[in-house]
């Protein structure tokens, strides 16, 4: 049974759909890179199942982590059909996979707003659109 660990939002902007994803802070904590490296590869599962690799870059040393997406992300958001002003939001789950061992599945979604018209009456309603899952082994 998978478990939320944390849910984390994002609004794109034009420098994410153009160069790389800036991601919020909060994410370090959740999505850690091994002592001496600065950055990680995932394998991102999207929801038709076409794997992406994404690289996950932290700036070494200095004040500031700056977490961001580089490698892959744009031909994701490409292919995603991605905008300025879609919000992203980043879930982790701790799953067993099926040999026990514990892993952390993370779950990108795009976030949107839509009018649907019912007899005589408007309402928005959000809903989300699954874009990638990728996993990641806990040591």
């Amino acid at each position: 049974m998978a478990m939320l660990q944390f849910t984390i939002s994002k609004l794109l902007t034009n420098s994410d759909i153009n160069t790389k994803l800036a991601l919020p802070t909060q994410i370090l904590v959740h999505i850690p890179v091994m002592e001496g490296n600065h950055f990680l590869d995932l394998q991102v599962m999207d929801s038709k199942e076409q794997q992406w690799t994404l690289r996950y870059y932290t700036r070494p040393g200095g004040n500031r982590a700056s977490p961001v997406f580089t490698v892959g992300w744009l031909q994701f958001v490409r292919a995603k059909h991605l905008q300025v002003g879609d919000e992203l939001t980043f879930d982790g789950y701790q799953v067993r996979a099926d040999d026990g061992e514990l892993q952390v599945q993370y779950r990108i979604q795009r976030r949107e707003e839509q009018s649907v018209l019912f007899t005589k009456k408007n309402a928005a309603i959000i809903y989300s659109i699954g874009l990638s899952s990728v996993t990641e082994n806990i040591k």
